[in-house]
């Protein structure tokens, strides 16, 4: 038997996962969220760019996160780009510093 439902396919789905130094950006299917997990305490910049993109923090999964969808994933990627700016202009500090 074939499943059709769109839901439990996406059920099915193993996380996918990009790693770059100090974090982990994942997508969890099962959960309907993507997350940003750091390896430290990000810093008060990086909280708000990521709540500038409406990313809220999650203490039960311990990562930042919001709802999986087209979306999320296109400000996944722009979060990334802009933490990866704010990293650089502090002159090669650490992505939590």
């Amino acid at each position: 038997m074939t499943q059709n439902n769109p839901r439990q396919q996406q059920q099915q789905i193993e996380p996918s996962s990009i790693r770059v130094p100090g974090l982990v950006v994942r997508e969890q299917p099962r959960i309907n969220r993507i997350q940003f997990i750091f390896d430290e305490q990000p810093s008060e910049d990086i909280c708000r760019i990521l709540k500038n993109h409406a990313f809220r923090w999650s203490r039960h999964e311990d990562a930042w996160q919001r709802q999986l969808s087209v979306t999320s994933r296109k400000l996944a990627v722009k979060v990334l780009l802009e933490i990866q700016e704010l990293a650089k202009a502090k002159s090669g500090a650490g992505v939590g510093e």
